[in-house]
Order: C-alpha cells, then structure tokens, then sequence
C-alpha cells in the first residue's frame, strides 16, 4: 500500500521522459566472491539510456520535468570539466529540444577530451569562468540566469536539491520492487555521498518504505559531520515536498563513513584505483576513480572489515561517469 501512496505522491511532479527504467539488477558473483560476499549485486543506473548513463538522468527527469512546465528554454548547470551532470544535461536538453549553457571552473583546455568532447557533441554553449571555487560558479549560474530571464531555468548545486532527490526516491522503490520479485532478501545498500542529492532521495524513499534496507553512505567529498548535515537537510525537504512521513525514524539503519576518502575529492587513492581494476577484471564493466570505485573501495573495506556481514546480501550503486575514465588513464599502472 505504500507503495502505491508514494509512488502517487511522486506522479504529483512533472517528469521528463529521459530514462530507460528500471535500471538492470546485476549480481557480482567473481567480485562477491573473491571478497567473501557470495550474494552481491550492484544497480546499472550507468545504463540509463542516456548519453553515456549516470545517476543525473533520474534527477533531470524531475529538474527539467520542472523546467519545462515554466515553459524554460534554456537550461544552465555547472560543473567542473569532466562533471557527469554537465553531460546528461547537454544530452537531456539535445533530447527535449532546449538549449544548454554548461559553466566549467576551469580555465579552456587546449584540447576536449572524455566529457568535454561529448558536451561539445552534444551542442552545448561551454563557457570556463577560471579557477573559482563552487560558490563562485553557483553565482555565475545564477546571474547568467538572471540575465536571460524567464525562459532560462538553472539547475543548481549539482543537482543536489530536494526536488532532484525524488529521482532516488523513485530508485529507492524501483530496487525494492526488483528484490522483491525476485525473491532476493537484500539487506545492505552501499551508495555513493558525494553531494548528498543521490543519498538522501535514496534515504528518504526508504525510510518511507519502512526501511527495508540497511543504507551505508560513502562520502567521497565531505567530512561524515557535514555530510550528515546535508543528508538531514534534504532528506527532511524531500520529505516536506511529498508531504509524506516515515513510520519510524528517518535515518534507522543509515551509517556514514568518510574513512575511504583518502586526501580528499577527487583522489584516487589505491584502494580506489585497486577496486576499479578488480571490477573490470572480474565483472567486465569499467568505474571511474572519483565517485563509483571510491565507493565500491568503501564496499569492500566494510565487508573485510566486518560492518557488513559476509553472508547477508548486498546492493551497491553505479552512478555512471564512464567518459571521466579516459582522462584517468595516468592513475593506473601501466
């Protein structure tokens, strides 16, 4: 029944139609094994449909969905250079017939390589504001929307917002659904921090189905205490906008870790750089280094670690990012 209350709830916000879903449900099995996980999967939200896939297609379907009930023509985000949110929304707007202004913290390469040479297939207006920081290039954003006036619509802060969140409320159910047909007694989600976007829409949803899941959230950018902070902020937002309420408390079962972080955003340390290898040679599918195999590192670390049981089933997330791989290349040992 709650499921269809709050999938209800869901169908009261625009969406554009950009996804392929649901997303598949693979299972791990060389990688389960050879970490002493025999039932471990991981959710293909990098085979979306969209562009290259990644975890923005299900954001942008509420953002742009949005967007296009304004009546929006042009779409501006932001991002650092290889940002997978910079791609899908040039892709998302090359798919709905809107123009997309993509503004770079960086200065203009010499040369386009992996997500800058798609957005530039993809027809997008690139502009490089030089080495700002996020609150910097947010307030480009801002001003450059406010110059174009109505018809320009922003999506902010990486996405990362209440109203984006509902596209991993909506995924929190999807994957319920699918162990539940399929007969799997999952227990441990692993996902990825980073902004908190992701997280929290996957922790509300949820949280909102009874918290079926056990949810370990990995930062790969901030400290646990401000990652918590962000995690309780849109969490509790999201939860205003479906004007919904959980049965019990809204983080039961939810652990934060900022261990794996290594130096910090952005570096790859070696268990990262090792868990990318390990996927690609036991389960023939590529991560790259930023976000998905700094949280599969994470995976790993809890389960030899002992925070997550060996013989109790496990879902991690691939949040996509494929084109960031190929300007990654030096990391790795040749």
């Amino acid at each position: 029944m709650i499921h269809l209350q709050l999938q209800g709830a869901l169908h009261n916000f625009p969406q554009a139609p950009l996804g392929i879903f649901p997303t598949p449900l693979q299972p791990l099995l060389r990688l389960g094994e050879s970490i002493g996980c025999p039932e471990l999967y991981i959710k293909r939200d990098d085979l979306t449909g969209l562009a290259m896939g990644g975890n923005k297609t299900r954001t942008l379907e509420f953002l742009l969905g949005e967007a296009l009930s304004r009546g929006a023509e042009t779409i501006i985000t932001s991002g650092a250079p290889q940002s997978n949110l910079c791609c899908l929304t040039a892709a998302a707007c090359a798919r709905l017939g809107l123009k997309c202004i993509l503004i770079h913290n960086a200065e203009q390469p010499n040369s386009m390589t992996g997500n800058l040479f798609l957005n530039h297939l993809l027809g997008a207006e690139l502009r490089f504001v030089g080495d700002v920081d996020e609150h910097q290039r947010e307030a480009i954003v801002a001003e450059t929307a406010e110059v174009l006036g109505d018809r320009a619509f922003a999506v902010r802060n990486g996405g990362s917002t209440p109203l984006g969140a509902l596209g991993y409320v909506q995924g929190a159910v999807e994957l319920q659904e699918q162990v539940t047909r399929r007969g799997i007694d999952l227990e441990h989600v692993v996902i990825v921090g980073a902004m908190a976007g992701t997280a929290s829409g996957f922790v509300a949803g949820n949280a909102l189905m009874g918290s079926p899941f056990r949810t370990h959230v990995i930062s790969v950018e901030y400290s646990e205490e401000v990652l918590r902070g962000l995690l309780e902020e849109y969490s509790g937002a999201v939860m205003d906008l479906l004007k919904m309420e959980p049965a019990g408390p809204l983080f039961e079962g939810v652990q934060i870790y900022d261990e794996f972080l290594g130096e910090g955003y952005g570096m790859a340390n070696q268990p990262t750089l090792d868990a990318a290898l390990r996927v690609a040679r036991t389960e023939g599918f590529f991560c790259e280094t930023v976000y998905v195999a700094k949280t599969i590192s994470g995976l790993i670390g809890l389960i030899e670690r002992g925070d997550i049981p060996s013989g109790e089933a496990v879902c991690t997330w691939h949040t996509g990012g494929h084109p960031a791989l190929f300007t990654q290349a030096d990391l790795f040992p040749q």
